[in-house]
């Protein structure tokens, strides 16, 4: 007797566990992507601190040698360690790729299996995830990037 009162509960319980559980997976799938476009985009920055310095030197005239004496040191360390992040972010981009992917399936799955409520933007972003992804990674895989 006891059983059958407790089931229904249970049931929901269940639903509302899997309802967000899909929304987490949604936002590993953001994260993961924000990460794969972290290492396509620290390229550009490492090429952003070289211009700004150079542009530094050019618009002070180089007096900026004589105010900071290593300036060009500090400037090269500076790139050096911005390549260090990029080569680490570029090395591991497709676990965050893979990542990105099964946390959007995932999401997708555990809403769409909600019948009381309708998470069309969750649904809308995890498939716009998926498109994006699989976009960057052609790209990364044909070395345009």
């Amino acid at each position: 007797m006891q059983n059958s009162h407790t089931t229904p509960l249970l049931r929901n319980d269940l639903k509302e566990f899997l309802i967000r559980l899909g929304k987490i997976f949604s936002n590993i799938s953001i994260l993961a992507l924000l990460l794969c476009f972290s290492g396509i985009l620290s390229f550009a920055a490492t090429a952003f601190i070289l211009l700004i310095g150079f542009v530094v030197i050019i618009l002070s005239v180089g007096t900026i040698f004589v105010i900071v004496p290593n300036y060009f040191d500090i400037l090269m360390s500076t790139s050096e360690v911005s390549a260090k992040i990029s080569a680490f972010f570029l090395e591991n981009f497709y676990i965050f790729a893979s990542i990105a992917i099964v946390g959007a399936v995932l999401s997708l799955i555990l809403l769409l299996l909600d019948k009381r409520n309708k998470h069309i933007a969750r649904i809308v972003i995890s498939s716009v995830v998926i498109a994006i992804v699989i976009i960057t990674i052609i790209v990364v895989a044909t070395e345009v990037i």
